[in-house]
């Protein structure tokens, strides 16, 4: 339907823009101007709606949490399909239907064709009686006629009948064609004509014709009646009005409306002033391209707060229960047979209240895909693009609710040291007269902490009210509801980690020197809570939204992550279930010196699990930062020497500078290990590159695995996947 579409677009602006002639241009008397906007307006007409112009609203400094993600209004009818079918189990019943779109395209297309060959027709007509003539001293082809059309002009050619003539009246008459001939108004009649095919249903197009053809007139009533008079020229108009002409293409002397043409011989000239209304032309035509021709794209904070249909629509899955399957402790899985696909599904508990063969509506979004199964060596010996769906919503046909997932928030998360952690916000500070800190409050939106520092002597000014911070402490006490109290803070970090408040008698208790906890230390150790994740949003390009499911899609979006930046072509980001799936990503460790690269990556906010695609391998881990280390990392290296050995062959450059290693090549400087296929060492600029390598660290013990690595050994260590 886009032709369809574009034609009663160009209507549209053919109505605009003849309106606006009407009210404002028709009586003024700058005839060369008024031809010249309404043959613009018409190509202009054709113009607009093809162009395409996108408009992007962007937010560079937008910093947006998870919790306060505005519910975006669908930019289409129906919500974002989100489900891929596992398997098809028949093949649709194919039933014949009337394509109307095709038949109105021929229909269109023939009526178009058949007014194109008509125009045709008629100027090979009017062609055919211009073989004998006789040319006057003005340039002018002059043909006698008795009959048919005559006293009219097409081109340089004039067909006049002179018998009831008098030499003044054809002085008159050839002196107005001419006019009309030194113009080319015959090029505009045939470019009406043509337009007049192409929108043989739009009637605007009917009064452009006509209105160009008066304007021609006008203007050659103009200029003959400036040597003869207006008088005498009206007289001769009024004797020759009786004579008419069938021929859409030729210029007739009295064709057009007689009594307009004699009104407006009279009619007084318009100020050149005047000419300053033609500038209002130019907001038409600006309001016609941001109508027609330009597409904003912005993120929209409208909440629908409309109750939910009862009524299956596209996006969600309806179908009856096959089979349901208990996995662990409050999750299961089951199958759901629905326009007969298969879905594999699954969804905490719900409290057993479906059961098999039940007919159910299930609100779903893709949990995980490329399923993966590895031998013994960890080697992929098969792989399947089947997805996962994690259940959002359960209800029955009628509405009823079964099932919802719920997010829960806490005021504060156990480590496994039992110590405490949160992150929030600071929203005040109190000091004494000697600065020294007494009261830090913290709020992230819902729960308060109120850290009670006036026992530990503090004086720092590096914290100041509204900074990210990461607070771990002990002895809380709930003094109202979503508020608590402590005076057993053990160490408060801005995030990212570049300010540290620490109390040293209680963070050696929990805490190593590097940050590691004392678990051994904690008797009837509990397991580890998960630590839910808060992205920030730092910026996009374009933002859409799935009301339904509460799924926003960005577009080459930054977000902060656990002190990391994510950089991403695009990012879905599932609300509903605490997930985030980035594609043609980049991520980069807290220091801004390690980059990884992936097609893929995975983020459970609720848990705190992140998932990196690299090449074959995915590797998995509660902490990104470790994560991305254990990919590609760097560490401070001192300018110590190389010591390297292969098992083929070292070869060395005359000045020994650069050193070639093939077969087993071992590199080994101060805190790494690189084992490869081939390696290059220049010693001038200290840098390393191997071919299909294994980089190890001496004192975490962190391996990494690439097709190619880049190493500066006084900087940077850049490790890839599969194709540099």
């Amino acid at each position: 339907m886009e032709w369809l579409t574009y034609l009663l677009k160009v209507t549209a602006c053919t109505a605009l823009f003849f309106g606006f002639y009407l009210v404002v241009l028709r009586k003024l008397t700058f005839f060369k101007i008024n031809r010249f906007y309404l043959l613009a307006s018409l190509f202009l007409s054709f113009i607009i709606p093809a162009l395409q112009f996108e408009v992007k609203r962007e937010m560079p400094m937008l910093e947006t949490e998870l919790v306060d993600m505005p519910d975006l209004k669908p930019i289409q009818p129906a919500p974002v399909q989100l489900i891929q079918p596992v398997m098809v189990e028949y093949q649709p019943e194919v039933t014949s239907k009337t394509d109307w779109v095709g038949i109105m395209a021929y229909a269109y297309s023939g009526i178009a064709l058949l007014l194109l060959l008509l125009c045709l027709w008629r100027l090979f007509v009017l062609l055919k009686h211009t073989g004998n003539y006789t040319k006057n001293s003005s340039g002018l082809k002059l043909i006698t006629k008795t009959e048919g059309f005559t006293n009219c002009s097409f081109f340089n050619y004039v067909f006049i009948n002179d018998a009831d003539l008098s030499a003044t009246d054809l002085s008159v008459l050839l002196k107005h064609e001419q006019v009309h001939a030194r113009q080319y108004h015959s090029i505009d009649k045939i470019i009406l004509m043509v337009f007049k095919s192409v929108l043989w249903f739009n009637p605007i197009v009917y009064l452009y014709d006509k209105a160009l053809e008066q304007v021609h007139e006008y203007e050659a009533d103009d200029i003959t009646s400036a040597d003869c008079g207006s008088e005498a020229y009206a007289n001769l108009l009024l004797k020759l009005a009786i004579s008419k002409s069938n021929m859409p293409l030729i210029h007739n002397f009295v064709k057009s409306p007689i009594k307009a043409r004699i009104k407006m011989l009279f009619h007084a000239k318009s100020k050149n002033m005047k000419k300053l209304i033609y500038l209002l032309a130019i907001p038409v035509a600006v309001g016609l391209v941001w109508l027609f021709a330009v597409q904003v794209v912005y993120a929209q904070n409208i909440k629908d707060k409309s109750k939910p249909s009862k009524d299956f629509y596209e996006g969600a899955l309806k179908g009856k229960v096959l089979n349901i399957k208990k996995e662990t402790i409050g999750l299961y899985t089951f199958h759901l047979l629905s326009d007969g696909k298969i879905y594999p599904i699954e969804a905490t508990t719900f409290k057993e209240k479906i059961k098999v063969g039940d007919e159910i509506i299930v609100y779903t979004s893709v949990k995980g895909f490329n399923m993966r199964k590895m031998d013994k060596n960890g080697k992929v010996i098969a792989e399947t693009n089947r997805p996962i769906y994690n259940a959002t919503k359960i209800t029955t046909f009628d509405g009823s609710l079964i099932y919802e997932q719920k997010i829960e928030h806490y005021a504060f998360l156990y480590e496994a040291n039992k110590a405490r952690s949160a992150s929030s916000k600071i929203k005040t500070i109190e000091k004494d007269i000697n600065g020294k800190i007494e009261k830090i409050v913290l709020n992230d939106g819902l729960f308060t902490i109120n850290l009670n520092l006036k026992a530990q002597n503090i004086k720092d000014d590096n914290f100041k009210v509204g900074d990210e911070v990461l607070v771990k402490f002990i002895g809380e006490t709930l003094v109202a509801k979503n508020i608590y109290a402590t005076d057993k803070m053990i160490v408060l970090y801005s995030e990212p980690k570049k300010y540290t408040i620490k109390n040293e008698a209680l963070y050696n208790r929990f805490y190593f020197n590097d940050g590691k906890q004392k678990v051994a230390v904690v008797k009837n150790q509990p397991t580890e809570v998960a630590k839910p994740v808060t992205p920030k949003i730092i910026s996009f390009s374009k933002i859409t939204g799935d009301v339904q499911f509460k799924v926003s899609y960005l577009e080459n979006v930054v977000i902060d992550i656990s002190n990391c930046r994510l950089e991403a072509r695009y990012v879905e980001l599932d609300q509903a279930n605490n997930k985030m799936i980035a594609k043609n990503a980049s991520i980069k460790n807290s220091k801004q010196s390690v980059m990884v690269k992936s097609n893929l990556m995975t983020f459970d906010l609720k848990k705190g699990d992140y998932r990196i695609d690299i090449g074959d391998e995915t590797k998995k881990g509660n902490d990104l930062e470790k994560l991305i280390n254990s990919i590609a990392f760097i560490d401070n290296i001192d300018n110590s020497d190389v010591a390297y050995s292969a098992r083929d062959s070292v070869k060395m450059s005359r000045d020994k500078s650069i050193v070639t290693l093939y077969g087993k090549a071992k590199l080994d400087y101060k805190n790494f290990t690189i084992s490869a296929e081939a390696a290059t060492y220049n010693k001038n600029t200290e840098k390393i590159t191997a071919k299909n390598l294994i980089l190890r660290n001496k004192l975490t013990g962190i391996t990494a695995i690439g097709s190619y690595g880049e190493f500066d050994i006084n900087g940077k260590v850049e490790v890839w996947q599969g194709n540099k």
